[in-house]
């Protein structure tokens, strides 16, 4: 629903509302026999101040500071004049005047019982002024500024009050010796104090507070109706109401520490309060925020200094390439800050009665040409916002601000949700929530999966508890999560289960098995093929009272988990073949101890992960199987072929041990699978294949020496490899290794002591 109709409403101060004017500066008059003004050791001044007493002011005055975020430093190119501390100064009112002339500042502004605190004397004499900036919050409440400019013979000096496109000027010059003449306007205005021409402007400056419990204009009846039927409209979308936070840019600036209900400024007072009320009244939520609105565009050359062939013009915003506004620093009913992690919003979905632009922003950056883009110009713009959401938008956002506060309440809930109208409840909000929960899951993985499985048994819908774990990552479960898994199969059904766990172990795109091209041959990584306690993850399951089915499809999901690593591995390079060999034969251990423990198909199991070692002997060699055989045989399952895998593994260790002994002048490189035979590389293997310890020089163009490193790499042969940059070309210059004879040593030792301990 378009925000037309309460933009209508809310673009023009209502008539009916008291106190309400939208102005951002306001100005009048004072007779000067209301006020007099008593300087320290001066004493009073006359009324027009004289040229000598004004130039006695400036020399007792200090040099004027500025304020600047959080600081007050002096800078005379900035700020040039004098100032005298309120402690100097005694004023006289008149009776009535002091309060007379707080009533009709706070009318002007629109804020009720403004208080006026005196901050300070200015004096500035020729040439001196004041450029742009804008006044701190320099007491607590302070939401705006007044200026008394007390009459003296002076030229120049203009006040000006900028908000957006709107300006303000005061020429004191003008004033006559009969009046004093004051302006009043919001802290967040940019103003400036024009250079003095001649003689002295003389000023009193004021902070204006508002009261501990200020009061909230109120709209007429009718008014405030119609605002509540626009919002109701607006919020309305489905049979849940809107699911993304409604957003209305605030007209004035505000700090985190003034970003406060009671301390609005100017037309945001009426129409947050009139919002807020019509919330109340259709049971929305309501907040201020801070906003941060990020744009990034195409960056071109500024037309004028593109005429001038420039070398490096002045750059230009451009094409829009993206806009970003995100909410932070929460600030709840009570005023307290709730939270300060941002939630992203639509820039295009929200209300605002002031474009954003200069007085806003905040930063700005200019990067250089960067390959996908072009070179682009960054700004950073913050404003302040009125939150209003549904209860579902509501839940949203907690699961974004909060993720671990929402999730516990929602897991409780559903703990209560015994009826079918509270499931029901408990389902839309799991719906409305899901792009965050899916998130999570992925992101911080088993973690929550006690809490989302709690919440999944509760919700009244497979389908629905389906898609909240379906995200989770089976094989990173650990033992712990045994018991959550055995309370969502009591609360959803093993056949309901039995449909996740397929979806677990079957996911799209499984990144596990992906093998790809990497520097000239085909690799994989080590994946990680079920949880990595796998034994005592299994043991869990049967502890905490898992099924049988569910336990024997969990233990065929393991092996199809290994059959497809052996799948993939296949065809990954011979060097990346042999380094997940121990990956593969560590697996077996783990996998046949887990498979012992299943209380029903235990033996189908085994002998299925038998039959897939055995017929897989390039990924498996029989000389290797020794310490998995020695498992099986512990293990005592009846009926499952031990003593004939035990048979073919001893005569594959005899046969390697009755080889014959390398000789101590052969280096030959044996059992390297070798994947080309173009004329450089059948040159390197005849000489790897030989029993010559020199070394091999190949003069090669560096696209023919690659080509052989890749393939030396890729064949996995123990080579050094070098590059001699002498002459041309350079020269590719390999090594053997010079161990080659301790190492099959070694090797036949450990076949030795493998074949003892079958045979024994």
């Amino acid at each position: 629903m378009s925000n037309q109709a309460l933009f209508d409403l809310l673009a023009k101060t209502p008539d009916a509302a008291v106190g309400t004017t939208g102005a951002f500066a306001a100005q009048g008059r004072l007779p000067a026999q209301h006020l007099a003004v008593e300087v320290g050791e001066l004493g009073w001044l006359a009324c027009p101040v004289p040229p000598d007493q004004a130039q006695a002011l400036q020399a007792v005055s200090a040099p004027a500071h500025f304020g600047h975020h959080d600081q007050t430093p002096l800078d005379l190119s900035v700020r040039d004049g004098g100032e005298i501390h309120a402690d100097l100064l005694g004023l006289r009112w008149a009776p009535g005047a002091f309060a007379a002339l707080q009533r009709q500042v706070s009318e002007a502004l629109g804020i009720e019982g403004l208080e006026a605190h005196l901050h300070n004397l200015l004096v500035y004499g020729p040439g001196q002024f004041f450029k742009p900036h804008q006044d701190t919050e320099k007491l607590p409440r302070m939401v705006a500024s007044l200026v008394l400019v007390l009459p003296s013979a002076h030229l120049g000096g203009a006040l000006r009050i900028f908000h957006g496109e709107h300006v303000l000027s005061l020429a004191s010059q003008q004033l006559l010796e009969t009046e004093v003449r004051w302006v009043a306007f919001f802290a967040d205005c940019q103003h400036e104090v024009l250079p003095v021409e001649e003689g002295w402007r003389i000023a009193l400056t004021f902070n204006l507070v508002l009261p501990k419990t200020p009061a909230v204009a109120a709209l007429s009846s009718s008014l405030q109706t119609d605002v509540q039927q626009a919002l109701q409209q607006v919020m309305t979308q489905g049979d849940s109401g809107r699911l993304l936070p409604w957003v209305m840019l605030l007209d004035h600036e505000y700090t985190e520490h003034g970003l406060r209900w009671g301390l609005l400024k100017g037309s945001d007072r009426w129409r947050v309060a009139a919002l807020r009320q019509a919330a109340r009244n259709l049971g929305l939520t309501s907040h201020l925020a801070l906003a941060e609105l990020h744009q990034s565009w195409m960056a071109e050359p500024a037309p004028s200094a593109r005429s001038r062939r420039n070398p490096r013009p002045e750059m230009v915003p451009g094409e829009l390439i993206e806009e970003q506004l995100t909410l932070d620093i929460w600030v709840d009913a009570q005023d307290d800050i709730c939270s300060r992690q941002g939630v992203s919003v639509d820039p295009d979905d929200l209300l605002s009665f002031v474009e954003t632009g200069a007085d806003h922003l905040v930063n700005e950056e200019y990067e250089g040409y960067m390959g996908n883009y072009g070179e682009t110009l960054d700004y950073w713009y913050r404003r302040a916002a009125l939150v209003l959401m549904t209860p579902l938008a509501a839940l949203r956002s907690q699961f974004e601000l909060d993720f671990d506060q929402a999730l516990a309440e929602t897991r409780g809930f559903a703990a209560q949700a015994a009826q079918p109208d509270q499931q029901a409840l408990l389902a839309s909000r799991v719906s409305a929530v899901s792009p965050a929960l899916a998130r999570h899951a992925r992101d911080r993985g088993r973690e929550l999966l006690a809490a989302y499985a709690d919440i999944a048994a509760a919700l009244p819908d497979d389908a629905a508890a389906h898609a909240l774990l379906q995200g989770f990552s089976a094989h990173r479960f650990q033992p712990e999560d045994a018991l959550a898994l055995a309370r969502l199969e009591q609360g959803r059904g093993t056949a309901w289960m039995l449909s996740l766990l397929q979806a677990w172990a079957d996911p799209p795109s499984d990144p596990r098995w992906k093998v790809a091209w990497a520097n000239g041959s085909r690799q994989m990584q080590a994946p990680t093929l079920w949880p990595e306690r796998l034994v005592a993850f299994t043991q869990a399951c049967v502890t905490a009272g898992v099924s049988s089915p569910l336990l024997s499809a969990w233990a065929d999901a393991h092996h199809q988990a290994l059959v497809r690593f052996d799948a993939a591995r296949s065809t990954a390079s011979p060097a990346n073949r042999q380094s997940l060999q121990r990956h593969g034969l560590a697996a077996l251990k783990p996998l046949s101890e887990a498979l012992c423990l299943m209380p029903e198909g235990r033996l189908k199991a085994l002998r299925a992960l038998l039959a897939h070692v055995t017929a897989h002997a390039g990924l498996y060699p029989l000389t290797s199987l020794a310490p998995w055989v020695q498992a099986l045989a512990q293990a005592k399952v009846p009926g499952l072929a031990v003593p004939e895998l035990r048979a073919q593994v001893v005569q594959s260790l005899q046969q390697a041990r009755d080889q014959a002994v390398r000789l101590p002048a052969d280096h030959s490189l044996r059992q390297v699978e070798w994947t080309c035979r173009c004329g450089d590389c059948s040159a390197m293997l005849r000489w790897a294949e030989s029993s010559t310890d020199q070394p091999l020089v190949m003069p090669l163009a560096e696209s023919r020496r690659l080509h052989v490193q890749q393939q030396i790499a890729a064949a996995g042969a123990p080579l050094k490899v070098q590059i001699l940059k002498q002459g041309s070309p350079y020269k590719l210059v390999l090594d053997k290794p010079t161990d080659l004879l301790a190492q099959d040593l070694a090797t036949r030792e450990r076949w030795a002591q493998e074949l003892a301990g079958l045979l024994h």
